[in-house]
Order: structure tokens, then C-alpha cells, then sequence
């Protein structure tokens, strides 16, 4: 596959010929392998399983249309070749049905490959090995990071790249073009990584990854904390997690419960530390408040007016109006037949909502 030159300014750029090469178009045998109340979250394809993210689009994800433009049609699914900012929402790239195809995120259900955690290459287990080679050395390791997230002096590692790169070898990244970084290749030219398939890494000390938390062994219902979360699941740090059964994890990821919420998602082992008693305790308590709130239809702490309510004095108010212009938005008439409030955060108690009163 030849590249072409491009000049910008004064340097020289090769970019990958955009024109050449079969379009992949939308995605033919994508198997559906779980829903949760009518929403695909997750999906085989090629052999290996995709879950459903949130947060921004990486190079390698799958994607399926939930909203149609051009020749992209609602339900299909392709491979994401590139992504970008945009002045409203990340750009995702793909090779479309007649020709290169991007779009805002909105439009799109994204889809992220997790086969890797059951049945790790053998380039995987040779990479884990290095690496626990250069920290007994005391040598510097490569992170991944999110591509969003990459700077200069960051690197890219290449996948089946053009013959003027190695697979597998790190590029230092000397600076980006539109977006898009720029390192030097093997005939020492600048090239411009523009629709590359790559993984974005930062070299650090081995002082600071033996810093990091270190993932403990845990089993089917042990309870775990959410430490240093990315975008892979919708978890967020402190989060607390019960670990589950599932058939997909393996040596790199968890499948964890939410204690709060119940939503679950496969978690890195490094991102899972031992949950104390205390935290899960609070969790549970945190899990029970939210159950019971939303068995009348509203969020934790969303009192309407015409609620009974007990203060943290032991009396039992109406609320008169819910006014959040106001420090003080719960609004109630106190025992001296005046106007006052409580904040949202307040030590009150739901005693009776609304809706479930006999005397309206």
C-alpha cells in the first residue's frame, strides 16, 4: 500500500491513500447476544463479543446507526477507522456504503471489543511479560491512554500498518495535523497517521506503575472499588461492585454488579481494589434508599409539593411549594405559621408522597 505525499507548510507528510483498498461498508453476521429493555448491549462479531459503551468513539469499535444519514441506514453496523473533535460532538469516522463515512456521536450506538479478557494472543502474553521484565529492571513501561488524551512525546503503537512502519513498535508522536499525530516512520520521513489503525500509549517509570493500586484476586461475590475508571464502562471511582458469573471474563476483566442501580459491566482487574465492610455496608444502604424511591417514580431526594415529610426535630410538615431559585427549596409552613425551607441535602424523611395520600 503506497501513501502520498503531502506538503504542509515546511514539512513532509505521508498520508495513506485513501482511495485504494476494498470499502468494508456496513457489517454483515453481527449476532445480538444480550438486551436490556429493548436496547442491544451486546454483540459477536468475527468471533469475538462487543459491549456497549458510553463516552467517546476509539479506533476498532464497532458502531450501529441509530440515526440515518446518506447512504447510512439505521441498524446497520460498521468499524470505526477514525474520530475527532467536532464543534458539537466527538466526529466518527467509518467506512460507509458508497464511500468514507463520518457523523457526529449522537447519531450512533457505540460498541467496544472485550473477547480479548477471555483469550488473550500471544502477543498480549509476550507484552505483559516485557513488561514485567522492565519493572523488575527498574526500566521505563508504556500506558495505554485514550487517544484524546494523547500530547507530544506520547506514543503510537501500529496494527498490520504499510511497510514503512513495524507492527507492534512504538513512535514517538513529534507533533499532530489536524488532530492527527505525526511521527517518523522507518525511512525517517514525517508521516501523518490520518485513518491509521493505532493505540496510543505514555512511556512511564516503573517507580510510578508499582505505585499504582494493584488488583486483588477476587472471586464471584466478592465486593470490589471502582479506582482510576475510564471510559471502557459507565462506573466511576468509588463506585462499589459485586462480582459476577459471566462466560466472557477472563485474566484482563471483571463482570461487576452496581450495588447502587444494579447496571453491570465488565471492569479491568486494575480498576477493581477490595471494597471495605464500611463502604459496602453504605452501598447497600445507598441501594436501599434509591429502591425505595424509585418504586413511586422519582430520583433519591425528589420531594413534590403536597409531600408529608418528618424534620430532623421529629415534626411532620406539608410541603407548600418546591422553589429551587431558592437556597432553601423544600418549602413548608413551620410550627409559628411562617413561610421556611430546607435544602435538598437536608436530614428530612419522606413520610407520605402525594400521590399516596387519602385526604386529596
Amino acid at each position: 500500500m503506497g501513501g502520498t505525499a503531502v506538503i504542509t507548510q515546511p514539512k513532509y507528510v505521508r498520508r495513506k491513500n485513501g482511495s485504494g483498498g476494498g470499502m468494508m461498508a456496513k457489517l454483515e453476521g453481527v449476532k445480538i447476544l444480550d438486551m436490556v429493555n429493548g436496547e442491544i448491549t451486546k454483540v459477536a462479531y468475527g468471533g469475538a463479543a462487543y459491549e456497549r459503551v458510553e463516552g467517546g468513539a476509539k479506533v476498532g469499535d464497532m458502531v450501529l446507526v441509530k440515526e440515518a444519514w446518506g447512504d447510512q441506514n439505521v441498524g446497520e453496523f460498521f468499524v470505526v477507522t477514525y474520530t475527532r473533535s467536532g464543534t458539537f460532538d466527538q466526529i466518527v469516522g467509518m467506512d460507509g456504503n458508497t464511500c468514507e463515512a463520518s457523523s457526529y456521536k449522537w447519531r450512533l450506538k457505540i460498541f467496544r471489543k472485550v473477547d480479548s479478557a477471555t483469550n488473550p494472543s500471544i502477543e498480549d502474553r509476550v507484552s505483559a511479560l516485557e513488561s514485567d521484565v522492565a519493572a523488575l529492571k527498574g526500566e521505563a513501561e508504556y500506558k495505554q491512554i485514550d487517544a484524546d488524551e494523547a500530547k507530544v512525546g506520547d506514543y503510537v503503537k501500529f496494527d498490520d500498518p504499510p511497510s514503512y512502519l513495524t507492527d507492534k513498535e512504538y513512535y514517538e508522536i513529534k507533533e499532530f495535523d489536524d488532530g492527527d499525530p505525526v511521527i517518523i516512520d522507518d525511512d525517517s520521513d514525517e508521516y501523518d497517521t490520518y485513518t491509521d489503525k493505532f493505540e496510543v500509549y505514555r512511556k512511564v517509570s516503573a517507580a510510578s506503575v508499582e505505585a499504582e493500586p494493584k488488583p486483588e484476586r477476587l472471586k464471584v461475590g466478592d465486593y470490589a472499588k471502582v479506582v482510576n475508571a475510564t471510559d471502557y464502562h459507565s462506573f466511576s471511582d468509588g463506585d462499589i461492585v459485586e462480582i459476577v458469573a459471566d462466560p466472557f471474563t477472563g485474566s484482563i476483566n471483571e463482570c461487576a454488579r452496581k450495588i447502587t442501580g444494579g447496571v453491570t459491566q465488565y471492569v479491568p482487574k486494575r480498576q477493581l481494589v477490595r471494597a471495605t465492610d464500611e463502604e459496602v455496608a453504605e452501598a447497600k444502604r445507598a441501594a436501599a434508599e434509591h429502591k425505595k424511591w424509585s418504586e413511586i417514580g422519582r430520583e433519591v431526594g425528589e420531594y413534590k409539593e403536597g409531600d408529608i415529610f418528618r424534620s430532623p426535630g421529629g415534626n411532620l410538615f406539608e410541603i407548600t411549594r418546591i422553589d429551587d431559585r431558592s437556597a432553601f427549596p423544600i418549602i413548608f409552613t413551620n410550627l409559628e405559621g411562617v413561610d421556611d425551607g430546607y435544602k435538598r441535602d437536608s436530614a428530612i424523611t419522606l413520610v407520605t408522597p402525594v400521590e399516596a395520600r387519602f385526604d386529596r
